[in-house]
């Protein structure tokens, strides 16, 4: 549910059409993930998320005009969006894609909106170029938290990850690091793809 004006705002100014595969525009305004690639398990391993926990989770983030996030997971591009929308043209969004297919695809669709980066790379290690960030928001199933994010993240900054397990399903938290410990401030049920790389 969208309790922000800001969140909601972002959400009719991105078109999500744009960030689907071709022939996949049907599905844009449903609020249902939808699938971007296939793993050799015959089980999703990538999706564009489900609209509503893509607000949910930018709920909990709160990024502000200005603010410096990390994104682990670009998919087709769609949450680095919004979270450009939210951080502003004085903000910068980083954004870490293990599919180096996928991450080429989500830089061209992104071409457009200057203070976003697309990486390819093991999104487990961060991007320590340009930490400390704001907030760090998580896209896929993690089973734990890197060490990274926790040193990457700036102090009062904003965790969002959800941490699942070998069925998918697990809880989205939300950590505020103070001093040198992530505190949890908030959690909710989830489903997620799993996150992938060599340190996954």
């Amino acid at each position: 549910m969208i309790r922000s004006e800001r969140v909601r705002d972002a959400m009719l100014a991105v078109d999500r059409k744009h960030y689907l595969p071709p022939g996949e525009g049907a599905q844009a305004y449903e609020d249902a993930a939808v699938i971007l690639k296939m793993g050799s398990d015959g089980l999703p391993a990538s999706t564009v998320s489900q609209p509503t926990m893509v607000a949910l989770m930018l709920e909990e983030l709160a990024p502000t005009a200005g603010d410096n996030v990390l994104e682990v997971g670009t998919a087709s591009g769609y949450n680095a969006a919004l979270l450009a929308h939210l951080v502003g043209p004085t903000g910068a969004v980083f954004t870490v894609e293990v599919d180096r297919r996928l991450a080429a695809e989500a830089r061209a669709r992104l071409s457009k909106n200057s203070q976003v980066s697309v990486l390819a790379g093991d999104g487990r290690d961060g991007f320590p170029e340009a930490a400390p960030y704001s907030g760090i928001i998580v896209t896929a199933g993690a089973s734990s938290i890197s060490s990274a994010w926790a040193e990457q993240l700036e102090l009062g900054g904003r965790l969002v990850v959800p941490l699942t397990g070998e069925d998918r399903s697990g809880r989205c938290v939300t950590y505020e690091k103070t001093g040198t410990e992530l505190v949890e401030r908030h959690s909710m049920p989830c489903g997620f793809v799993p996150l992938c790389g060599p340190n996954a």
